[in-house]
């Protein structure tokens, strides 16, 4: 995807890219060690490996990312489906992501941008109850 298109996204948009990019990440270290487990289990049974070993399974912890953005809000339009009447305005947050680049090709102000942290946490599943 060419840069130019993610400036002044949807908020949610750069939120979603960061969280599906670690579930891809943590499921490449997952099929990683499912290999390494496979390779080992084969080991053994070939006799090549003398002594029973699990691969290393790797997990994130935890997430943090620190995003420097400038931030708008935009209201969207909310119609009535029959008559097409505006019945109201839904806020829509946009980011623009605060690099060199941006500074200098939108003139814009890195005092006035905003700090965007969010945290990634594995949670473990809920049980269902039987």
């Amino acid at each position: 995807m060419v840069t130019d298109q993610w400036l002044d996204r949807p908020l949610k948009e750069f939120i979603r890219t960061i969280a599906f990019s670690v579930a891809e990440g943590q499921e490449e270290l997952d099929q990683r060690a499912m290999r390494s487990q496979l390779a080992i289990e084969r080991e053994i049974e070939e006799g090549t490996l003398g002594y029973d070993l699990d691969a290393s399974w790797l997990r994130f912890s935890e997430v943090e990312a620190d995003l420097e953005m400038t931030l708008s809000i935009e209201g969207r339009e909310i119609r009535d489906p029959e008559t097409e009447e505006v019945r109201g305005f839904r806020p829509v947050v946009s980011a623009l992501p605060l690099n060199h680049r941006v500074k200098h090709e939108y003139d814009v102000d890195a005092e006035i941008a905003s700090e965007v942290r969010l945290r990634i946490a594995p949670v473990p599943p809920e049980r269902r109850q039987r």
